[in-house]
């Protein structure tokens, strides 16, 4: 069966109806009423079998990695489209969705349309949206940190969840977290100076982020491996041992 999404117009209507109140209730609903004569199938991709079963709300680091096998073929265009996980996070997977975000579902969200629109809607293609939708920011991190030349291949993708602005706000949604090899150099530097990060994991870490985005202003970084970035960070340790921000 071919993977579905929904027509543009619609994903604007949802949340144009979000936005006005009008289908904040559909939220509270086990299943979410769609008009299902606004679906298109996506030709080369394939709908995953049982992915649902799959997933644990209790743990982001097991889901996203269910969630990129799922769609390991998607294409970084494809994966930064609103349809595909706005149809993902309204059908295939919503019983997922009210379990991991249930404050609208269980009614003491206090802001139910803001609360729909961050985890059910992408607000644009960018980064930092892709980052933040409840769904791509599964998919994103495990793409951007998988080492196919490991034998443990999701091991880097491990330490990108190991604390979740991290993904959100930190590496993930900054300029140079668009970049593979700039992931995958700051993550093995995490990993190979695990001491260092064991304390301030967060301050840490966003000195580290803040600082290659100030080298990614003046070089362009897209250019560069994994290793030029484990040496960038290298001659900054004393920073982030301290912790600067």
């Amino acid at each position: 069966m071919k993977q579905k999404i929904f027509r543009d117009r619609y994903v604007q209507e949802l949340k144009r109806g979000v936005q006005s109140g009008d289908k904040t209730d559909f939220y509270k609903s086990k299943e979410f009423v769609y008009d299902k004569k606004q679906v298109l199938p996506v030709q080369n991709l394939n709908a995953p079998n049982n992915l649902l079963s799959n997933l644990d709300v209790n743990n982001d680091f097991h889901t996203a990695i269910q969630i990129y096998e799922a769609y390991n073929t998607l294409e970084p265009i494809q994966a930064s489209d609103e349809r595909l996980w706005t149809y993902l996070a309204h059908v295939d997977l919503y019983p997922y969705m009210i379990e991991r975000w249930s404050d609208v579902y269980m009614g003491t969200s206090t802001n139910p349309a803001k609360y729909i629109l961050d985890h059910w809607f992408l607000g644009s293609s960018s980064q930092g949206s892709l980052m933040r939708h409840a769904l791509s920011r599964l998919w994103w991190p495990v793409h951007l940190s998988i080492d196919e030349n490991s034998h443990e291949k999701y091991e880097l993708t491990k330490i990108f969840f190991r604390h979740q602005d991290f993904v959100n706000r930190t590496l993930g949604a900054e300029k140079i977290g668009r970049h593979k090899e700039a992931v995958i150099g700051i993550l093995e530097f995490i990993q190979e100076n695990e001491d260092l990060f064991k304390s301030k994991f967060e301050p840490k870490t966003r000195f580290v982020t803040k600082h290659l985005n100030v080298i990614g202003g003046v070089k362009p970084i897209s250019y560069f491996n994994r290793d030029f970035f484990k040496s960038e960070l290298s001659k900054v340790v004393e920073s982030i041992a301290a912790g600067s921000v």
